[in-house]
């Protein structure tokens, strides 16, 4: 449960996650870093360290075809009633100051 961790424990469960793929599909590291189109430094890095950038990241599960999976993650809130649908509220663009 993701909700009682650190941001460094969800971190590290992310790159342990995506060597657990990597090595279900029986791909090198390298492999995977020149499909991402980064260094395979900073993939082992990844992996080691626990440390990337968002874009890399979503570079890496690309190369992993593991897009699906970052799709589903953070959906829009749903609709609770069609007049939800029918009012022409613009999206917020920035939270107000309190």
């Amino acid at each position: 449960m993701w909700a009682l961790k650190t941001i460094s424990e969800v971190a590290s469960e992310l790159a342990d996650r995506c060597r657990e793929v990597r090595l279900s599909q029986n791909m090198t590291q390298q492999e995977v870093a020149a499909r991402a189109g980064i260094s395979l430094r900073t993939y082992r890095r990844f992996e080691q360290e626990k440390q990337i950038s968002l874009e890399r990241f979503v570079a890496v599960v690309h190369a992993l075809n593991r897009m699906g999976d970052l799709e589903s993650l953070l959906q829009p809130p749903p609709v609770r009633d069609l007049k939800e649908l029918d009012s022409a509220v613009p999206k917020r663009k920035r939270a107000r100051n309190r």
